[in-house]
């Protein structure tokens, strides 16, 4: 016992050591909320044989369960479950990296597996959400919001894989490489990406989510439109 609660206790030591303070500056949401449960599920899976990409698969599959919640079930209960599953997946999100970190399996299939995961997440986790704000709280423009969340989940996707294949195409140089030495506004408005389940909760509580969702249209179309400027000028300084 003592044992397993002293490897309970390294992982905790590596993590605050090492990445939590890169994680507040750039993903200050998941560092705060759901690494802690993360590392815990981690360190329980880790005595066991379940592999990093297992826990990638389950995450998986609550996606066909947010879509057959939403169609099975009235849209006030649809969205409550909606919101434990999208809080579970970013969860099992966290937990899979460290796994393969802490039982020294780390591959390029998983990291691939957990990208595609994750991009799907968006489309799914998005999309649902909009298609019951429309029946729970409708709000007055043609664009429905489960149209408005599609589109913002293509922004974030989009947003994501401009700035991953920019960076395979054109690398950094190590200045840039760096992880930002302080936090920023777009720190904090990065910080928020995982938070998206939680903070659908709070607007549903105050009875403001076509507010949110709004919200969320808009940042994720200038995601898009930031990441392409910094890629234009940084394949022009490439290229000159």
């Amino acid at each position: 016992m003592a044992n397993q609660f002293l490897r309970l206790q390294n992982l905790f030591g590596a993590y605050f050591a090492g990445k939590y303070s890169e994680e507040l500056r750039t993903d200050w949401g998941s560092a705060i909320v759901y690494r802690s449960p993360a590392l815990i599920l981690t360190w329980l899976l880790s005595a066991t044989s379940i592999k990093p990409t297992t826990v990638t698969a389950i995450a998986a599959l609550l996606l066909p369960a947010m879509v057959l919640a939403a169609i099975l079930c009235q849209p006030v209960d649809a969205l409550a479950a909606v919101l434990v599953m999208a809080v579970l997946f970013q969860i099992l999100d966290c937990t899979d990296g460290s796994l393969a970190r802490a039982t020294g399996r780390v591959s390029v299939s998983g990291h691939y597996w957990d990208l595609v995961t994750d991009l799907a997440y968006r489309g799914v986790a998005y999309t649902v959400v909009g298609y019951l704000a429309d029946q729970i709280s409708p709000w007055p423009l043609a664009l429905n919001q489960a149209t408005a969340l599609a589109l913002a989940a293509w922004g974030a996707a989009l947003a994501r894989l401009v700035r991953y294949n920019l960076d395979r195409l054109a690398p950094s140089t190590s200045s840039e490489q760096q992880a930002p030495d302080r936090f920023t506004f777009f720190s904090f408005l990065s910080g928020l990406d995982t938070l998206f389940p939680i903070i659908v909760a709070i607007a549903w509580a105050l009875d403001a989510i076509p507010i949110f969702i709004a919200w969320i249209a808009l940042y994720s179309l200038g995601d898009v439109l930031i990441s392409i400027i910094d890629a234009h000028k940084r394949l022009n300084a490439l290229e000159s």
